[in-house]
């Protein structure tokens, strides 16, 4: 996802964007719709900050009871470019402070996108909060069945 600095003006701009999953490699077993992405740019000097939100909904596999079920996710992130002759030598997309080169006209944000994204979802992914997950020894859905099971508690 690219950002064209000739559509800038100085001070506070504001925009939404639509993206599909694939321009950022997400997974379409899980990303299956757009994402909204949400930029404020703030343009001083030299200097270009940018808050970024990314909203989505997902389809996941819980992680107890092995139903699928769709959950939205929403991240955010902020980055900083600013003018410089040359970029710093270990400078790496993703970095939260970039170079932007004179002459350059538009500033790839991809990365910060998808890594928003990415680092949005939990850790665990649960149908919800409150999932009992499946029987240790018959492995019946216990959200939706019930068991005769006498599982053995640690001594």
């Amino acid at each position: 996802m690219k950002i064209r600095l000739a559509s800038l003006q100085n001070g506070f701009n504001r925009w939404l964007e639509t993206i599909e999953p694939s321009e950022l490699e997400l997974s379409p077993d899980h990303f299956d719709s757009s994402l909204e992405v949400g930029l404020t740019a703030e343009i001083t000097g030299g200097r270009v900050t940018l808050q970024i939100t990314v909203t989505t909904p997902g389809h996941f596999e819980c992680d107890r009871c092995g139903n699928f079920f769709r959950q939205s996710i929403a991240g955010a992130c902020s980055v900083m470019f600013i003018k410089r002759d040359e970029a710093l030598p270990d400078e790496m997309p993703g970095d939260d402070l970039r170079t932007f080169l004179p002459g350059q006209d538009e500033l790839d944000i991809t990365v910060d996108v998808r890594d928003a994204m990415l680092l949005a979802m939990p850790m665990r992914l649960l149908c919800r909060e409150e999932c009992r997950g499946l029987c240790p020894r018959c492995g019946v859905n216990l959200n939706t069945e019930s068991c005769n099971c006498q599982v053995n508690a640690a001594p």
